[in-house]
């Protein structure tokens, strides 16, 4: 099987997702030859550089900005996804060297950039080669949704109807989840990890994350937690944002709170299993890990867009709390702290969504797709792959040529 994925770094989610993928396959079939390829950065890495610089300082700087350009672009026809569409269609034709030189069994995206461009491969180039969107998320944007697409992988349930009145066939749409880590499922004792940490088993134990880039207000949330009157415990785990662990080093030694500041980690599981609640931005894939490890959710910070979709869905199905308010979430956990009763609530809540599977279902899918699939030729390009039209050339340097003035004014000063 030669399975090739195409992602996109933006966040740790598409990244991860990908990556759980290979490494299931591989571990299920080692004769398997599995690529994942960080799609924009592959394409020019001068776009890549100014497409995702601009979308981490517009989510640090002004995240109002980036939701309201994320709602604009929900319908088909504005100006915003137009012109992304465009740029797509344009950028598209330098990934079919790729195609025709790997020869995929099947093309799997975890991101709603490459997934446009393969349904623009299959509809332009006659690509003829099954694929696969993972959507990582718990809302389905109709920036994911393009034609051409052989199976859509969701989250859950509600997302199925929704895709349906947007038009994509409920026969290939297929409610796997998001795929983990195959490790992630591993058992940890929580005594034991809570005994690695110094930590006492008999506390209130409150986990903290900000996603792999530590984001969120993770400070202020810290010195409001200092504040419950309950004796509890707290482990906060800050990614790679190197400034978020220092500050919070420094705050800790003047809380009364026994706290444990962890950086970057490939132990996510370990400390969701120890804690009793866990605080988050609602990323697809936090939601899912918490899921799995039946942690109940108090949600911070949410990126506007496709975060607070995720914490509408979880709030709908009594999965989590509200703390986007983080000035009253001292006494919103006060109050769970008094009625045990909500968070076990939650748990049992958890294991109705939970899909710890996800990642054998989708390997299951990708053999079904590939069966069906009767491929006489992997890769059966038009003449346009091989001479492509001159005023496409022309207008992707012009676009290449902006990027890297772009970029010299962004990253250089220039």
């Amino acid at each position: 099987m030669k399975v090739l994925i195409l992602s996109i770094s933006a966040g740790g989610g598409h990244g991860h997702a990908a990556q759980a993928i290979k490494d299931y396959i591989n571990l299920k079939d080692s004769t398997s030859e599995v690529r994942i390829i960080d799609t924009l950065k592959h394409i020019n890495p001068i776009i890549d550089k100014v497409v995702i610089g601009s979308y981490l300082k517009t989510l640090k700087v002004t995240p109002s900005l980036y939701g309201k350009l994320y709602t604009h672009s929900e319908g088909d026809y504005t100006i915003a996804s137009t012109i992304s569409s465009k740029l797509i269609g344009i950028m598209t034709h330098k990934l079919l060297p790729l195609i025709e030189e790997f020869s995929p069994d099947i093309l799997i995206c975890t991101h709603p950039f490459s997934t446009e461009m393969v349904s623009v491969m299959k509809s332009k180039y006659n690509i003829n080669v099954p694929s696969m969107s993972i959507i990582t998320d718990y809302y389905s944007h109709s920036s994911w949704l393009h034609p051409y697409i052989d199976a859509y992988v969701v989250s859950n349930c509600d997302m199925i109807e929704d895709m349906v009145c947007k038009g994509v066939p409920r026969s290939i749409i297929h409610n796997l989840g998001i795929p983990v880590n195959p490790n992630f499922i591993d058992k940890y004792e929580p005594v034991s990890t809570l005994k690695e940490l110094n930590l006492s088993e008999d506390k209130f134990t409150i986990l903290v994350m900000g996603g792999s880039l530590g984001m969120g207000k993770i400070t202020e949330l810290y010195q409001e937690l200092s504040k419950i009157s309950k004796d509890i415990q707290i482990i906060i785990i800050t990614g790679r944002n190197n400034k978020l662990f220092s500050e919070l080093t420094k705050l800790k030694e003047a809380s009364e709170k026994e706290t444990r500041i962890i950086g970057f980690t490939d132990k996510v599981n370990k400390y969701m299993q120890s804690c009793d609640l866990l605080l988050t931005k609602p990323g697809g894939l936090t939601i899912t890990e918490a899921l799995i490890c039946r942690s109940p959710l108090g949600l911070f910070s949410p990126i506007p867009g496709q975060e607070e979709k995720n914490a509408q869905f979880l709030l709908k199905h009594n999965l989590a709390v509200n703390l986007s308010d983080v000035d009253n979430c001292k006494d919103l956990i006060e109050d769970l702290l008094r009625f045990d009763n909500k968070l076990e609530i939650m748990r049992e809540n958890c294991d109705k969504f939970s899909k710890p599977n996800s990642v054998c279902d989708i390997y299951n899918l990708i053999n079904t797709l590939i069966c069906d699939k009767n491929i006489k030729n992997n890769n059966v390009t038009s003449e346009k792959t091989l001479h492509e039209d001159s005023s496409n050339k022309n207008f992707l340097k012009s676009i290449e040529e902006y990027f890297i003035k772009t970029a010299n004014k962004i990253f250089v000063g220039n």
